[in-house]
């Protein structure tokens, strides 16, 4: 199903497809309708994308600003306004998701990983791939991982010989 058969009764998107983002408003509809959210909830998101579009207009940013940080400044403004709702978040990092793919901002940089998040990340993938958990149950081991790991280890991956079967592993 086409997202102009999905959503064309809506005056949201109509007016959101006729503005200057409007080839980009398209490719996010277009993304809605693949996801299969139902009508009210792609009104949702497009009606958080067309306020986070105004509220740029009128701080005069420009569409290649946008980043997390912006949207995160966005959501405190709107939340002084209205409530934000759970999907309102998904719908705005999904909506920076089509505007990397088409090209209209930077990609998304992410930070190096600190030593205990590289340790994390590695014994993530020994629990997926050696010992064949699935992703709930990891995420119920990491916390007590991470605890565990930032007694002991507090220095990070060079203190992981230090781990024994004795009493006090730091000795």
């Amino acid at each position: 199903m086409e997202a102009e058969e999905y959503l064309g009764r809506s005056r949201l998107y109509r007016r959101l497809r006729s503005g200057p983002h409007g080839r980009l408003v398209e490719c996010y509809a277009v993304r809605l309708v693949e996801e299969r959210l139902v009508r009210h909830g792609a009104w949702r998101c497009l009606n958080v994308v067309g306020g986070l579009l105004s509220w740029i207009a009128g701080r005069r940013y420009k569409l290649v600003d946008l980043d997390e940080q912006v949207v995160e400044r966005y959501l405190r403004h709107r939340g002084g306004r209205q409530s934000i709702q759970p999907g309102d978040r998904a719908a705005l990092k999904r909506w920076l998701s089509v505007l990397r793919e088409e090209g209209a901002i930077a990609p998304l940089v992410l930070p190096p990983l600190t030593p205990h998040e590289r340790i994390f990340k590695e014994f993530d993938a020994y629990l997926r791939s050696e010992r064949g958990l699935a992703p709930r149950s990891i995420v119920r081991h990491l916390p007590v991982i991470r605890r565990f790991l930032h007694e002991v280890c507090s220095g990070g991956a060079s203190a992981l010989c230090k781990i024994s079967q004795g009493r006090d592993p730091l000795r």
